[in-house]
């Protein structure tokens, strides 16, 4: 049995990926490709104050091995955010992909009707890979791991082969992948989900959570050891210690901020059908014949403060 930091945390997640090997590795499984070879082209935590988000994102080039042997560079977006976010979030990350780093830049040389060279540059968008680790389970969908991918059809409804090869369509459609670790489940079925078992929080060492308890290297996939060794050096590594308690403070801040604005929200509520009741009070008076002055002396408010009530 081994303990390993728990990649929950987002801390330990990115401890875990800026080992190339693990990358590849990990990557690798979930886009069922070989990778030949990765680049971190950013890597970036986003905290919004009074919210109920946080989300990593790693962004990465990668070159990757398709089935026919070709090889390609992909553009790799991985989002991994452990509460239930704003889908616009995740939208706006993505689209900060369509840019120049998004694109390969060839320059290309050729004569113009002058008879002049002139090199122009020429921008070749990468096909983009999205990922996204959710620490929260979708309504519906009880998968673990789902992929979401191109399937080009027909006006007939009849497949297109050989579609996805074409730059058009490839440039202009990304793969998607979504991963729910709380659906991971203890009988996996396919080898990604052997991968992803260093997520299964029904693992938690017992009152600390920041720590998982593996035991069975068994019938693994080739890789899985050298993830697991790479964890297992985060849960000894002090700065990734401190960085989880600093998560855990952040979490405990963000519940209460929550529980405070609940509280806030149920107060004006009632106030709001307080209100009402006044308000419905004030005009059955007035129907009466009551005048401002006689309801004011009545219900102990000014005349101002019905006048308010009934503006609105």
């Amino acid at each position: 049995m081994i303990q390993i930091a728990n990649p929950i945390y987002d801390s330990v997640f990115k401890y875990m990926m800026q080992n190339d090997k693990v990358c590849i590795i990990l990557l690798g499984a979930l886009l069922n490709r070989e990778i030949i070879e990765v680049e971190v082209i950013s890597n970036e935590l986003i905290r919004v104050a009074l919210k109920k988000f946080a989300v990593l994102r790693l962004d990465f080039l990668a070159k990757i091995k398709n089935p026919d042997g070709s090889i390609e560079t992909v553009s790799i977006e991985l989002q991994k955010s452990e509460k239930s976010t704003e889908i616009s979030r995740f939208r706006s990350y993505l689209a900060s992909l369509y840019d120049t780093r998004a694109n390969d830049i060839e320059v290309i040389e050729y004569t113009n009707r002058k008879g002049k060279t002139v090199k122009i540059e020429k921008k070749n968008p990468y096909h983009i890979i999205a990922i996204y680790i959710l620490g929260h389970p979708l309504d519906g969908i009880d998968e673990p791991v789902i992929y979401n991918l191109p399937n080009p059809v027909s006006a007939t409804g009849e497949p297109i082969k050989n579609a996805t090869a074409n730059p058009f369509f490839n440039n202009l459609t990304h793969d998607t992948i979504i991963v729910q670790i709380p659906r991971l489940r203890k009988n996996v079925k396919s080898r990604v989900e052997e991968f992803l078992d260093i997520f299964d929080q029904s693992r938690t060492m017992p009152k600390n959570e920041h720590y998982l308890l593996i035991d069975d290297f068994d019938d693994k996939p080739e890789g899985y050891t050298t993830i697991v060794r790479e964890l297992a050096r985060a849960a000894a590594d002090q700065h990734t210690k401190t960085a989880m308690d600093i998560e855990d403070e952040y979490a405990d801040d963000i519940e209460d901020r929550i529980e405070l604005e609940d509280i806030v929200a149920e107060q004006k509520e009632q106030l709001a059908q307080q209100n009402n009741l006044i308000v419905t009070l004030i005009k059955s008076m007035l129907s009466k014949g009551d005048t401002l002055a006689s309801i004011s002396k009545t219900l102990n408010i000014s005349e101002t403060q019905i006048s308010e009530l009934l503006s609105k």
